[in-house]
């Protein structure tokens, strides 16, 4: 059994820089935010410094987790590549991953990132803010880099505006999570326009609809009608997504990613 540390900083924020893996795996008093299948996700308040931990375990052997790069590896190259793509968008900051291997098959690890300051999810900020008066900016700033996206060929899995982070103040965009990301039209046709679309019609109204349309109808591979007709294999997973989404900020409270 091995378990490595990865430092994608010079130094890391005082509470953190003495933990072993095993540590930041079990560190406690975390405020839980998010609670997926296979990871978690906990938000720690350490004086000025907020950071978020996410926590993935594997219960079960699986041959994906051979030889393979763990998910916080690859969220992590994804995000640099996101990066280094020139699109109009920043990045959260990683300050670490780690990873625990049982000979060759993964056993855990962990992301570990800086709060974006005053951050919050897209996706709450439009579910929860329709006359915000940076609303309409925020929807533009997100349909330029939907254009920029299309025009570039990126294929993003998990393109949705869960995993977006604004600060309204100034309509900055941050990626949060990248999966997989690469140069692949066809996959991007597939599955990254219709995902950002069926975010398009769950979180905007009918007027920044037709202006999402107006945006991208020019750049888009095929017809606003058909992406229509692509996005709607999304929607009813999305729709539960965002009432557990909901639901849970209502029983733990609202926060913010700084």
């Amino acid at each position: 059994m091995s378990a490595k540390i990865k430092l994608t900083t010079p130094i890391l924020p005082l509470a953190w820089q003495k933990l072993s893996y095993e540590e930041i795996m079990t560190r406690a008093g975390g405020q839980l935010i998010n609670d997926g299948r296979s990871s978690r996700v906990f938000r720690f308040v350490d004086g000025e410094d907020v950071c978020f931990l996410k926590r993935y375990n594997y219960h079960k052997i699986h041959w994906h987790h051979c030889w393979q790069k763990s998910q916080v590896r690859r969220e992590y190259e994804n995000l640099n590549r996101i990066k280094t793509a020139g699109l109009d968008c920043e990045i959260i900051e990683v300050l670490a991953y780690g990873e625990e291997r049982h000979g060759l098959f993964l056993h855990s690890s962990f992301l570990l990132s800086r709060a974006v300051t005053k951050g919050e999810s897209l996706s709450l900020f439009l579910g929860l803010n329709p006359f915000h008066p940076q609303r309409r900016a925020v929807i533009i700033k997100l349909l330029q880099l939907g254009q920029q996206i299309i025009k570039s060929g990126f294929a993003i899995t998990d393109l949705f505006f869960r995993n977006l982070v604004i600060v309204p103040e100034s309509a900055t965009l941050y990626m949060l999570d990248v999966q997989r990301c690469n140069r692949n039209r066809r996959r991007a046709r597939r599955k990254t326009y219709p995902q950002f679309w069926s975010n398009i019609l769950l979180f905007c109204t009918p007027e920044e609809q037709q202006l999402a349309a107006e945006m991208l109808e020019n750049v888009l591979p095929y017809s606003i009608k058909e992406l229509q007709f692509k996005a709607q294999q999304f929607i009813t997973k999305e729709k539960k997504r965002q009432v557990a989404e909901l639901t849970f900020i209502k029983n733990r409270g609202n926060f913010h990613y700084a």
